[in-house]
């Protein structure tokens, strides 16, 4: 009987001191929540990769975590937190909350991100400005950037985060100044930053042709200050693109092929920003177009007020189960290295996909590879579906 009561009492104590101790590491997570995570972590070993691999949670794929393998994922980055010109986060747009907000305070996207602190993984948070003026309105008053400041660490600290992204989007060349004063705003981001956090790291993303404009980024000046930057090597070709084409064609602008590609795009990186502070973004995603020619590559598309115009993005997990991808119209595109397929709809109306499978996917791990990068950032978690063979190439491709 004694022996039962101090089996009972042990017990007691360990669970009300992992209650304790739960409630103080992750407290945006029940602990019972907390306790499914670390059984379901015993099962998941994480396996020893060669590399970081960064992965973007984006608000609109917050349903969509039951397939993503954090083992797998070194740092889950929730993207993210749209900002205005006095340098507060977005809350309502339209009297409606802003959906970016609104996710990031839905419990399930705590549970997850608790989930991933859980499994080994760093946390961090995308910060967004893709309007120019509201980023230049921002970079003229200092005292909306402390506010900024202010507000990024707060999130920091309360969210026990591992990190910032800066994702400031600037279309088309600034003014000099403008480039001065985002290095300022960096600089000063960054002091704050080891105060109070030393351990945190700061990403810069980078879009792919930053370096061949005069944008905000004078990235020899900020090089010092960023510990990695993420190389946004994907949508070459888009939503809004003229012709059907590659999402990251990994050659082909020297031979007039593309417009632009990858090789191109960190041969350019490199020569301000040395390869161990690279992140290559891989796309885990495509694009499938409405053509006007879909067995002739680069078909052009149709513009945004044709009655056949359509664009939708053709993810991972969707092309392997879509059935209009037929092999048969498929073929394998040796500049972008991406297969590019084609097909006819109920309508009559035909349509070119550009996909990311497991050769073209392969092919962007060993370019990162080979490049001695320190790592690759997945756009996007949560495009993987339940094929498990995505997870299998990374520790084909990274393992130790």
């Amino acid at each position: 009987m004694k022996k039962l009561l101090a089996g009972i009492v042990i017990l007691i104590l360990t669970l009300s001191a992992f209650w304790f101790f739960a409630r103080s590491k992750y407290p945006q997570t029940h602990p019972l929540i907390s306790a499914g995570h670390y059984a379901e972590r015993l099962i998941s070993p994480r396996p020893n990769l060669s590399i970081e691999t960064f992965g973007f949670l984006p608000y609109w794929r917050i349903n969509d975590t039951e397939n993503i393998r954090l083992n797998y994922i070194s740092n889950v980055d929730y993207f993210g937190l749209n900002i205005d010109a006095d340098g507060e986060f977005i809350k309502i747009v339209n009297g409606e909350t802003n959906e970016g907000w609104r996710e990031w305070q839905n419990q399930k996207t705590k549970d997850f991100m608790t989930k991933a602190q859980i499994f080994g993984s760093k946390t961090s948070l995308s910060i967004i400005s893709h309007v120019n003026s509201t980023t230049e309105a921002l970079l003229d008053n200092p005292q909306a950037q402390e506010k900024l400041i202010v507000n990024i660490l707060k999130e920091i600290r309360t969210r026990k985060l591992n990190g910032i992204n800066i994702d400031f989007e600037y279309l088309g060349d600034a003014d000099p100044e403008y480039r001065q004063k985002f290095t300022v705003f960096s600089k000063n981001l960054k002091e704050e930053l080891v105060k109070q956090n030393p351990n945190a790291q700061l990403y810069l993303s980078v879009m792919p042709y930053s370096m061949r404009s005069e944008d905000i980024l004078d990235l020899a000046e900020l090089e010092p200050v960023y510990d990695q930057f993420i190389g946004m090597s994907y949508d070459f070709y888009g939503i809004s693109s003229e012709i059907a084409g590659p999402i990251s064609p990994l050659s082909g602008f020297s031979e007039n092929k593309y417009y632009f590609d990858v090789t191109t795009m960190y041969e350019d990186l490199t020569q301000f920003i040395p390869k161990e502070k690279i992140l290559m973004g891989v796309p885990h995603y495509g694009w499938d177009w409405a053509v006007e020619d879909g067995p002739t590559i680069q078909s052009p598309t149709f513009p945004s007020d044709h009655k056949n115009n359509y664009a939708a993005v053709m993810s991972y997990a969707r092309a392997q189960t879509d059935n209009n991808i037929n092999p048969d119209n498929c073929s394998w595109d040796e500049y972008a290295f991406e297969t590019w397929c084609w097909y006819t709809d109920t309508e009559g109306v035909d349509h070119q996909v550009w996909l990311a499978d497991d050769k073209s996917i392969t092919a962007r791990y060993d370019f990162a590879n080979n490049k001695n990068f320190s790592g690759i950032a997945i756009w996007v978690l949560g495009y993987e579906g339940k094929n498990s063979s995505i997870w299998d190439l990374m520790k084909e491709r990274f393992g130790k």
